[in-house]
């Protein structure tokens, strides 16, 4: 992944993303992207101060800002809005491709988002209109699977045990000896 500094030390100046393969009509910008971390803090019982222990990445969940101030902005984001309709009744949402240079550079890398709500759009004094889409990051889940550290031993058939009376102990031991009679 490219970092800022493969942009010649200058960030990178896009005032549109692409989701989904469509280009965000009117200026966008990004707000809150980030690249969280999940710590468990422990504090031992009868000790002063704790501990932290990482417990994975986060997601992160940041801002998509669309200002549109031109007619041709609205016919733009109604084709662009495709995108970011919700998934038909029965079925399940799917993740969305984005790009845009801040996000795919490190440390953010994110490249693919799922999308938690549409705000409606809101008009400022200047008469341009502001529609803010709310996104989380999706990552495909991985599957860490251990290896065993030793073979499984194999399973060794122990004889089943018989429950017995005391006329079931005479019985074979007339078995035995009317058997031994017969050679």
């Amino acid at each position: 992944m490219p970092s800022l500094f493969s942009f010649g030390g200058e960030p990178p100046v896009q005032d549109y993303v692409i989701m989904g393969g469509k280009t965000s009509p009117g200026r966008c910008e990004l707000v809150g992207a980030g690249t969280p971390r999940k710590w468990d803090i422990r504090a031992g019982y009868g000790l002063s101060g704790a501990t932290v222990v990482y417990a994975g990445d986060g997601l992160a969940k940041f801002d998509l800002n669309v200002f549109l101030w031109e007619d041709s902005h609205w016919s733009d984001w109604d084709d662009f809005a495709s995108v970011l309709e919700k998934a038909p009744k029965g079925q399940r949402p799917k993740a969305v491709g984005i790009s845009h240079p801040i996000l795919v550079t490190r440390p953010l890398n994110i490249t693919s988002v799922v999308v938690e709500d549409v705000l409606q759009p809101v008009q400022d004094e200047s008469g341009e209109w502001m529609i803010a889409v709310k996104l989380l990051e999706y990552r495909a889940p991985l599957a860490v699977l251990g290896t065993p550290n030793q073979a499984i031993p194999p399973l060794q058939k122990a004889p089943l045990p018989v429950a017995q009376d005391e006329a079931d102990r005479q019985i074979q031991a007339l078995l035995k000896q009317f058997t031994a009679g017969l050679q």
